[in-house]
């Protein structure tokens, strides 16, 4: 049975934003956007935040304290107007109300998700949790997408922000859940320095969990080394150039053979000097002696003017 609203305008002063049990929000991230502010500063509040009676005079928040904290900030409201539940309402309905509202947003994230289920979970059996919640989410009733979600609340508040707010990657975050407390730290510090996409972030990822698995170390080792800490040098380059660094670096690192290779080949080409716009290539990661030069001709004219040339070389 749907639940029971009443609108009614509401004293600001009579609402407990210090109460975050309905928040599906990382603590980091509970703050309106600038979007969210100019827009009630326009428009005023275009969807009525929803509260709960607490008592006499108190209401919790169940959805809407962005909006409400707007209202305070940019049009210094007193009262609005909200949707209240009756006190009578379980925590478990509201929080199933608050998740509603978010899904009709459109863009749920993945940490509003594993939010929502640590929350629920104080109410409900996994079970009941699972059969009821996660179809609305799209996902199968089963047990392990539930256990898959509550993964990610074993990252920091930080990290879990970055997430919420996509700055992180689901798959690296799960990646980094991997590690212990300090390689994790070090290795996203370091995402975060570079402000890295998310293809960057999985090579980064992988290389440094590689090379510190070869070499018996840690990922903060790894990343702490002179080289490393040149690179990421605030005075030196800009952020591709450094990202472009220690990218080569890392690779460098895993694949001392290739690199070594590159080098001599680079020297080799060098050597030759070939002349301008002639380029010489090798076979991928040198796994073949083969060699594929290349010579650009303006048009067919040209070509087949430098023809006879080329044939009787190649036959000498």
């Amino acid at each position: 049975m749907p639940p029971t609203f009443r609108s009614s305008l509401v004293n600001l002063r009579h609402i407990n934003f210090q109460d975050f049990s309905n928040s599906l929000t990382p603590e980091e991230a509970r703050e309106p956007s600038p979007a969210l502010l100019e827009s009630v500063a326009r428009s005023g509040i275009l969807h009525p935040p929803i509260l709960r009676e607490q008592g006499r005079t108190t209401m919790e928040i169940v959805t809407g304290r962005k909006r409400l904290l707007a209202a305070q900030q940019t049009l210094h409201s007193i009262s609005t107007v909200c949707l209240v539940l009756p006190a009578d309402t379980l925590p478990a309905e509201a929080l199933a109300i608050n998740l509603e509202d978010t899904m009709l947003r459109g863009d749920i994230t993945v940490v509003e998700q594993a939010i929502f289920f640590q929350k629920i979970l104080v109410h409900l059996d996994e079970n009941e949790a699972a059969r009821r919640f996660l179809p609305a989410l799209g996902l199968e009733p089963h047990r392990h997408h539930l256990h898959n979600l509550m993964q990610l609340m074993g990252l920091e508040e930080h990290l879990l922000t970055a997430l919420h707010e996509g700055r992180l990657h689901e798959g690296v975050a799960r990646e980094l859940l991997a590690l212990n407390f300090i390689d994790r730290l070090s290795l996203y510090e370091t995402m975060e320095i570079l402000s890295l996409s998310v293809s960057n972030q999985k090579k980064i990822t992988a290389a440094c969990r590689e090379l510190a698995a070869r070499h018996n170390t840690s990922v903060m080792a790894l990343l702490g080394q002179p080289e490393v800490r040149e690179i990421l040098d605030p005075h030196e380059t800009n952020i591709p150039q450094k990202t472009a660094r220690l990218m080569q670096w890392l690779t460098e690192q895993r694949f001392p053979n290739l690199t070594e290779a590159e080098h001599e080949f680079r020297s080799f080409t060098a050597a030759l000097k070939l002349p301008g716009g002639v380029t010489l290539g090798h076979s991928p990661s040198f796994e073949q002696d083969q060699l594929h030069l290349s010579i650009p001709f303006g048009n067919r004219d040209e070509l087949r003017t430098a023809w006879p040339r080329i044939a009787d070389a190649l036959k000498g």
